[in-house]
């Protein structure tokens, strides 16, 4: 087992690793996963995704975390901190997508409070923000109970997105 990156009551988040390549195609080719994004992505979009959170791992030291319940090992989804340029400002995201057969059991909430605490801990940004598009009301839903309010509308990668802040 990888050493996990964040502990919470049910979930550890740990690196995203070659172990996890299947998992992230089964997450990333679902059309109800990915409904919010452009579009799903096939093998070879998914292992340039993977080689991108490696980058990032090396380059900013965070990324997308594998999210596994302690319970039995499976792999839920992805959540992790994202550097991203918001209103030509550098900020930290925190970004998750879940396998719908895990919706609504709280892991996502989970997982957000699990990454906010582990910024607190390591003193990473003095806030956290998390982008989502309107139409996506189950990720608003995450946001808000995560304890982050809405700052305000932007464009992002093309689309309007809503901006949700909470300070550190």
């Amino acid at each position: 087992m990888t050493p996990p990156i964040i502990d919470t009551k049910r979930l550890y988040l740990e690196k995203i690793t070659e172990k996890h390549l299947e998992n992230l195609y089964s997450l990333l080719s679902n059309k109800k996963v990915m409904k919010y994004f452009p579009s799903t992505l096939n093998r070879d979009e998914t292992k340039a995704f993977y080689e991108k959170i490696q980058e990032r791992y090396q380059d900013d030291g965070y990324c997308f975390l594998a999210v596994i319940r302690k319970q039995d090992k499976s792999f839920l989804g992805i959540c992790g901190l994202l550097k991203q340029e918001v209103e030509n400002e550098v900020q930290t995201e925190i970004g998750y997508r879940f396998l719908n057969e895990y919706w609504g059991k709280g892991y996502a909430t989970e997982a957000v409070k699990g990454c906010v605490e582990y910024v607190k801990d390591k003193q990473l940004a003095d806030s956290l923000i998390i982008l989502s598009v309107p139409e996506n009301i189950p990720s608003v839903k995450v946001a808000k109970r995560s304890g982050f309010s809405y700052l305000q509308n932007t464009i992002f990668h093309g689309l309007t997105h809503e901006i949700y802040r909470i300070k550190i």
